[in-house]
This record gives C-alpha cells, structure tokens and sequence, in this order.
C-alpha cells in the first residue's frame, strides 16, 4: 500500500486567507446553520456503522450535540443532514455561500488553487494507481461533488480526461467562468446515488464530499455495485485535534466540525466501511491542518502573540499525520 504523510503549510496557507480576515462574518453563517442543524430530527443510528448512538453525547458545539459510536467510533451529530438542512447549505441560495467560502477570485488565484491543493491529490491519484499496477492514462474518470471544478482541472491539467457531476449551480457557474474547457454536469441532489451507480468511470473521486452525503453508506454501496468502478479516491475529515482547537476557541470561525460537517470519520470508522463494503485501501495520504487551525485561533484572538507558533506549524502537524490523528485523510480505495 501506498502510505503518506503530511504536507508543507506553504502551499495551504496563501488561500486560507479569508478565514483570518472575515472571522465574524463566517463564525455569523455557521451559527445560523448551527441553529437551524438543531432545529432538526434527531440522529438516532451511526451515520457509519448504522448502529444506535450512545444516550450520552461525548460533548456539545455551538448547541449540538456529538456523539461517538460505540461500535465504529465514527463521531456523530445528533440531528439528521435532512432536506431542508441540504438545501439551506447547497442550494436554496446557500450554494452560493457555500461557494463563496472557497471562491477564486480571479483566473490566476483558480489556476493557484488548482496548483497547491488539488495538483498534488492527482499525484497521489496517479502514484497510488501505478502502485497498483493500473496505467493511469487508460482509465476514465468522474468526479462527484465536483464543486467549483478544482479536482476535474487539475486532472486535466495531468492529462486525464474526467467529468464532473455538482448539484450547486453557483460553483458549477464560478468552473464555467474560469474553465470553460472542464466539464461538470448539474443534477439534483437526490440523483446522486444514482449516478454513482451508473457513472462510466474507472475512477469516482469524491474529495470533501462523502461526510456531505446525507446517505454517504448508500453512495459506497452504489459505487461498489457498478462494475466500470475500478478504484475511489475519498478526502474526508476526521475526529482530530482541530475540534477540541474550536471547543476551545469559540468565538473563531469554526472550520472542522460545524456547518455542513456534522459528522466526523476516524480510521476505526474508515476501516469499518472497508470491512463492510469490500473497499480494499491501496493508497493513504495522512495530511491535516489542525496546527494551522491553531494559528489562526491564537492569531484571530491574540493578533501578533501568534507568531510563536508560526515555524513550528509543519513539525507539530508531522506528528500528528504520522500518528494518523490529523483532521484529513485521503484514501485510495479498490472496489473489485
């Protein structure tokens, strides 16, 4: 198996910017999701293992509360991802705003982004496959929750033709704009599952999607049923430092677990889905930003106090990637 670890806060930190500089103006929507995210049914089973949750919540944030799984220790929300709470994040208008979090502002900050954070997951994508013995250019791709585009350029950019599939018309609009030679298709939210198992795809990426999913164990299984997949490329984030960053910094926007994040994977719940699906892991890329997550609490809270921490970023977060404790994984998962 390919294994990996960490990557330099260099690359990340230029395009985390708006996050220092609109802390209010984020932490505002974020609380307004949270009050509507508990306003909510209640979650009763493990959005992992489908098991009952515990009666008792492991903590409370920004009014919710979490909840670890017994059986598969995935972290829960306790209140159901339900239609009006999708659509108040991916469409209705909250598409919009969802995209802007991540927005491009011009044609040169889109190709940046392209560069320093999606480049290198197509890396991974190439080097885990040829690990394999697969030859990457003989493969299709698709790209699910494609959002603005980012994935599906930079595997153009590699030489690898893929297609896109978003159900935000805002970020489909921002690709358009800035890339008019990538192609992402619109569709429904609900259709979705339905695509997966249908896709003509060798290679389904979903990168920051799957935890999005109001159904993430019915994607696996339509993803496992249709006989083109060949391989799934999954980011997800994962119960790590940076919650108990936010528990401790509450009046700084909360970027981990809040918003359309209400649920959490660790590698004993990634490790349960492969069990349970037939997912064989071939590749994993341990990379997290709960240090930089820390800078910009110190920094938002205690301006240029922060600075200490500054050269010590990429040494803290190493040993929490090769810990396997960060608050991202990717994963290269063989389906047959």
């Amino acid at each position: 198996m390919l294994s990996r670890f960490s990557k330099t806060v260099a690359d990340l930190l230029p395009h985390k910017s708006r996050f220092f500089d609109d802390n209010e103006q984020l932490l505002a929507r974020q609380r307004e999701l949270a009050a509507l995210y508990v306003s909510q049914p209640k979650r009763t089973a493990c959005m992992t293992c489908a098991m009952p949750l515990p009666a008792v919540a492991l903590f409370s944030k920004l009014g919710a509360p979490y909840f670890l799984c017994d059986r598969c220790g995935h972290l829960n929300g306790g209140h159901v991802d339900s239609d009006a709470f999708c659509r108040a994040v991916y469409t209705d208008g909250g598409g919009a705003a969802y995209a802007s979090t991540y927005r491009s502002a011009d044609a040169d900050a889109y190709a940046a982004r392209v560069r320093d954070i999606y480049a290198p997951k197509v890396r991974f994508l190439i080097d885990g496959l040829m690990a394999c013995g697969a030859d990457p250019g003989a493969l299709t791709y698709a790209d699910l929750g494609a959002g603005s585009g980012y994935m599906v350029a930079a595997l153009g950019d590699a030489g690898l033709s893929a297609t896109g599939y978003e159900v935000s018309e805002a970020q489909i609009a921002v690709a358009r704009a800035v890339r008019p030679d990538i192609l992402i298709r619109h569709h429904e939210m609900a259709a979705v599952y339905g695509i997966a198992g249908a896709v003509n795809a060798n290679v389904v990426s979903m990168v920051g999607v799957l935890e999005h999913l109001q159904r993430p164990r019915d994607i696996l299984a339509s993803l496992k049923a249709n006989p083109e997949v060949r391989y799934v490329l999954v980011s997800v984030p994962l119960h790590s430092f940076s919650v108990f960053v936010e528990l401790a910094f509450p009046g700084v926007m909360q970027r981990h677990l809040s918003g359309a994040h209400t649920h959490l994977y660790t590698n004993r719940s990634l490790s349960h889905l492969e069990r349970e699906f037939g997912l064989v892991r071939v590749g994993e890329w341990w990379f997290g930003t709960d240090m930089l997550d820390l800078y910009r609490s110190m920094s938002v809270t205690f301006g240029d106090q922060a600075a200490i921490l500054r050269p010590l970023i990429d040494p803290l977060q190493r040993l929490l990637d090769e810990g396997r404790h960060c608050s991202e994984v990717h994963l290269l998962w063989r389906t047959r």
